[in-house]
């Protein structure tokens, strides 16, 4: 793993009636989107188990090797392409973005 491993985090949320549409659209279309930036090397998600005040219901993890593919993803013509998209679908889906940050490894453990 290199030593500038970075990750972009997304907080979402959807209304439960329109979880199915929304979990649909980022999975087979959002994400893959997203993949058309060769720097984006993994996107892993996540949904919030029971309740926690303040918590978002998903969280989303893009992973990149390198600073310069991280600077270089919002600029991207597939980042583009997905935000396009993502202002057309956001409604249809409920998507609402509660937060996002961008965060670099200081250490790793496994066990």
């Amino acid at each position: 793993m290199p030593d500038n491993y970075l990750i972009q985090i997304v907080a979402a949320e959807s209304t439960p009636e329109k979880d199915a549409a929304f979990e649909k659209w980022y999975t087979e279309k959002h994400v893959p989107m997203l993949f058309g930036f060769p720097g984006v090397k993994k996107a892993s998600r996540y949904r919030l188990q029971g309740e926690s005040k303040g918590s978002s219901r998903y969280l989303t993890f893009y992973e990149f090797e390198s600073a310069a593919d991280l600077e270089a993803f919002p600029k991207s013509r597939a980042y583009l392409n997905a935000i396009a998209d993502f202002e057309k679908m956001k409604d249809k889906v409920a998507f609402t973005m509660r937060w996002t940050g961008v965060y670099e490894l200081i250490r790793s453990w496994q066990r």
